[in-house]
């Protein structure tokens, strides 16, 4: 063989490497932005619930009149479950070709009864938390549901088998302590007590929790905590089903269990009115349909969150809510905060702190 020949062969291994090599490169270029995007979109999703999570108490607060709820809880619900299978479906049907027949519609009924559990759980959360609201300021409210963490933390570690640090069950039993002094040092029997300021023109109104709250809180939390986990354990026990088909599962009994007492309050509402015509959406306002809107969307992004993360990304929402709730309260009810308020949240913190931190 000459040296021209081994020249060129030596010259054609180079350039074959280095051609190896740049496609490895963009590969690589091109695999980061797509990352890159996947996170900045993750992130965007978390904010968002952050925000939905946290206006949601105001915005119920905002829908009151005279000390009532101007909209059925379950019609609310109901419009929330239906939009989220609404869009469900149409992921689901986008990205897959359908060919049902009778023996596959069996099937997935039968796939789909698992579901059932959560969405019941749901159900009865959801309409409790609307209703919750007469009985404590959105702050309050706020404060109280981090009581979730506690039961989630535990349910975790009954179901999913997950276990927690010395420190974490230390940081549990402070985030408990810190909101049972608080409900106890803000326990009232009357709704928001206004307080004029000097000029007379800004009203300052105090923190308030209701004896009712406190049981009602502590239903909301367990209920929220084993719907929590145990939605997760199905979503990741079949974690190669489509994640737009588990969802068409858990909607569709959200939206029936939610669709039945919205009727039966419309065909009661009727026959007590006489001939006067009451429609599904008697009550609904601008608020409302935000509620509708922001927790759809919530509701859907948080099962992406739940199948391709954990449910403690939820509880990390559900802790930095209490700061945009705090914020938004302070400037349109204009709350009075207590020193019980500070303490809890300070305690909170430190003990959220202890618990996420590695």
């Amino acid at each position: 063989m000459t040296d021209s020949t081994l020249s060129n062969n030596h010259e054609n291994k180079f350039s074959s490497m280095s051609l190896l090599s740049s496609a490895n490169n963009s590969s690589k270029m091109q695999q980061n932005p797509k990352n890159i995007l996947h996170s900045i979109i993750f992130r965007g999703m978390i904010f968002f619930q952050i925000i939905a999570y946290g206006s949601y108490s105001v915005l119920v607060h905002l829908c009151e009149k005279d000390g009532q709820i101007t909209f059925s809880s379950a019609t609310m619900n109901f419009m929330i479950e239906f939009i989220k299978l609404f869009f469900s479906l149409n992921a689901f049907i986008y990205f897959q070709e359908i060919h049902f027949n009778k023996i596959q519609i069996l099937s997935c009924f039968k796939k789909s009864l698992p579901y059932s559990i959560p969405a019941i759980l749901y159900f009865l959360n959801n309409n409790l938390a609307v209703h919750m609201q007469l009985h404590m300021d959105p702050a309050s409210y706020q404060i109280l549901s981090n009581f979730k963490i506690i039961t989630t933390a535990i349910l975790y570690r009954l179901i999913i088998k997950q276990k927690l640090t010395k420190r974490q069950w230390f940081a549990l039993t402070l985030l408990f302590f810190g909101g049972f002094a608080y409900s106890l040092g803000t326990l009232k029997n009357s709704s928001f007590i206004s307080k004029t300021i000097v000029d007379s023109t800004l009203v300052m109104r105090e923190m308030y929790i209701r004896p009712l709250g406190i049981p009602m809180i502590i239903i909301y939390c367990s209920i929220s905590g084993l719907a929590g986990v145990y939605n997760e354990w199905i979503l990741k026990k079949n974690f190669t089903e489509s994640l737009h088909l588990q969802n068409i599962f858990l909607y569709t009994y959200g939206t029936i269990f939610n669709l039945i007492p919205a009727i039966s309050i419309i065909i009661t509402r009727n026959s007590q009115n006489g001939n006067s015509y009451s429609d599904l959406f008697h009550g609904f306002s601008f608020y409302t349909w935000l509620i509708v809107f922001t927790q759809a969307l919530n509701g859907l992004f948080m099962s992406v969150v739940i199948k391709y993360s954990s449910n403690i990304i939820r509880l990390f929402v559900i802790s930095f809510s209490l700061i945009v709730t705090t914020v938004l309260s302070f400037f349109i009810y204009h709350i009075n905060f207590n020193m019980y308020f500070f303490a809890s949240f300070i305690t909170m913190t430190c003990a959220l702190s202890l618990y996420y931190t590695n």
